[in-house]
């Protein structure tokens, strides 16, 4: 029994250890400073955005970095600019990173190096009274509609051609449309039976009075939202990616995802520099 308790007071120790690793490792002008700066754009919802109510920055990136910067006990100060504004401020430093729906991808890593936290792709959708849809193969051989001049359309008929096609299964019919307005009327008319959008727009799909809609299978595309560091900044990043797979293991992440309905656009892990080209 003493030796017992002896393995469980060391294996606290360890994870106490550990638990205070994080912290430590941080650099030390954020250490002294107590704070991360923290750039994002306030103009893209459900990500960031300010509340009509309160006047306040909400949003899923808004908590995620809150829950991140909590656990390594600092202050969140958020620099805000325009979307084009946050790489220069990230290179002179004005800022530590960016967390603002950004994709992860091979030209931004020429420059950044990213933590992967979200999936960002394509996703089918239907209206939730067509039962006959549990799946994504249950799309082949029926119709389904996409914006006119987005990638949706070559995407959709990709996916067809490796999952139904390749399967012996017929093609989805691919239609285009204009807006997401005549998207939702396409699919109450009967005209398709499903659509697509990016998982950054499903929420907006989800809470629509056109619907009730519902997400079928998950992104089909594998676009990556990430933290944006300089690169030679490794020691911040490697700090926010080891509190970050916390939140993962924890169940705080999937918390954060669930309160701004981004369930389709999960990742199983974190992830660093994993993004393909959109």
């Amino acid at each position: 029994m003493r030796k017992i308790g002896i393995l469980v007071t060391a294996a606290l120790a360890a994870m106490l250890i550990t638990g205070g690793a994080s912290a430590q490792s941080l650099p030390q002008d954020i250490k002294d400073s107590g704070k991360l700066m923290v750039g994002t754009e306030r103009d893209h919802p459900p990500m960031e955005f300010i509340d009509a109510k309160t006047n306040e920055l909400v949003g899923f990136d808004v908590d995620l970095i809150r829950a991140i910067a909590g656990k390594l006990g600092l202050q969140v100060e958020f620099v805000h600019s325009r979307f084009e504004g946050l790489t220069p401020n990230l290179l002179s430093r004005r800022i530590n990173l960016i967390i603002s729906g950004m994709y992860d991808t091979p030209k931004r890593r020429e420059s950044f190096d990213f933590i992967d936290y979200l999936s960002a792709g394509t996703t089918f959708y239907t209206l939730d009274k067509n039962t006959e849809i549990q799946e994504p193969k249950d799309f082949c051989g029926k119709v389904v509609t996409t914006n006119r001049g987005t990638t949706y359309p070559d995407s959709v008929k990709k996916w067809s051609d490796e999952n139904c096609v390749a399967a012996g299964l017929p093609a989805i019919d691919v239609i285009t449309d204009t807006d997401m307005a005549s998207e939702f009327l396409y699919l109450n008319q009967g005209r398709a039976i499903g659509s697509v959008q990016g998982t950054e727009a499903i929420p907006t799909v989800l809470a629509s009075e056109d619907g009730p809609f519902r997400v079928v299978g998950k992104p089909f595309t594998n676009v990556r939202i990430g933290i944006g560091f300089n690169k030679e900044d490794t020691e911040l990043r490697d700090t926010i990616f080891q509190t970050l797979e916390e939140l993962f293991k924890s169940g705080e992440y999937l918390k954060i995802v669930k309160k701004w309905g981004l369930e389709a656009s999960t990742l199983d892990a974190p992830t660093i520099n994993a993004g393909d080209a959109p």
